[in-house]
């Protein structure tokens, strides 16, 4: 295969990314069920067993599937089993780690062919039915274990100084990558996940997320919005209340939107006649 998407996808996504009318909703979907898999592609090895689940079933775009496992797999901190992907070591063991944290990154130059080889590669698996739109993360949670956690809502209150340091490093880095994204066009909209929010709300202090989240955010969003590449916001539970702030950045769209956590579709768009909107199904039964 060439790498080339079919012309009807690209189209009915793009149009509606733009408001302008497809022929329908085009479905952006990421699968990881090995039922699917072997129903849709009997005895093909993962990744490919995916690409054409996805064609068969009609997803026009996705950023990227995943493997499911029959038996949970442990290699080295990293945990798979069943759905889920775990790391047993926390990101931040104390708060001196979080103060001592300086990340060793390749140079541009390596992370650009990096890049360009990794996204030519997915595009390559899920051409011609299936459209290749990346997602990336910056990183202002620093992990998802306990352990870490309890580093970070210490540092909130013990040392907010070592945070804005951890989070000022992690911008830089994206603000970079974004920067080659950008750069060459390597996408017409991209997904960034920064889970906020619980089902009922905001998992910190609004007040704190709009002086130290969202200006970081603009920083690792200006290289895409300068070329005109749309971005999707990705955060669990409930964003109501952040909507406002996010749409001030430039956030172009939300997802998941699950409706369990109290996001309420039609209430949105009401709201938010210009934004795209991407999921709303329930996070807990997909």
């Amino acid at each position: 295969m060439s790498g080339k998407v079919d012309a009807g996808v690209a189209e009915r996504v793009i149009r509606a990314l733009n408001f302008d009318g497809p022929d329908r909703a085009p479905v952006w979907e990421s699968l990881q069920n090995q039922a699917v898999y072997e129903y849709c592609a009997p005895g093909v090895e993962f990744p490919r067993c995916a690409a054409i689940a996805c064609a068969r079933l009609g997803i026009d775009a996705t950023y990227g599937c995943m493997e499911a496992v029959r038996e949970e797999q442990v290699k080295g901190t990293t945990v798979h089993a069943a759905q889920t992907v775990w790391n047993t070591a926390p990101a931040f063991a104390s708060l001196d780690a979080l103060r001592a944290y300086r990340p060793r990154h390749s140079p541009e130059r390596e992370l650009e062919e990096q890049m360009l080889m990794d996204y030519a590669s997915a595009q390559e698996l899920y051409a011609p039915r299936t459209m290749y739109l990346p997602q990336t993360s910056w990183g202002f949670l620093p992990g998802y274990d306990a352990q870490t956690f309890e580093v970070f809502a210490e540092a909130l209150t013990e040392d907010l100084a070592a945070l804005a340091t951890y989070w000022d490093l992690c911008v830089e880095r994206a603000a970079m990558q974004m920067a080659i994204v950008a750069r060459h066009r390597l996408t017409p909209i991209i997904q960034i996940c920064e889970d906020l929010a619980y089902k009922n709300g905001p998992m910190l202090n609004p007040a704190l997320l709009r002086e130290h989240f969202f200006p970081r955010m603009a920083l690792v969003i200006a290289p895409l919005k300068l070329a005109g590449i749309k971005i999707i916001w990705h955060s669990d539970g409930n964003i109501m209340s952040l909507l406002d702030d996010a749409i001030a950045i430039g956030i172009d769209g939300i997802n998941p939107l699950d409706p369990s956590a109290g996001m309420d579709l039609a209430a949105v768009r009401r709201r938010y006649r210009r934004l795209i909107l991407v999921g709303n199904v329930g996070a807990g039964q997909c």
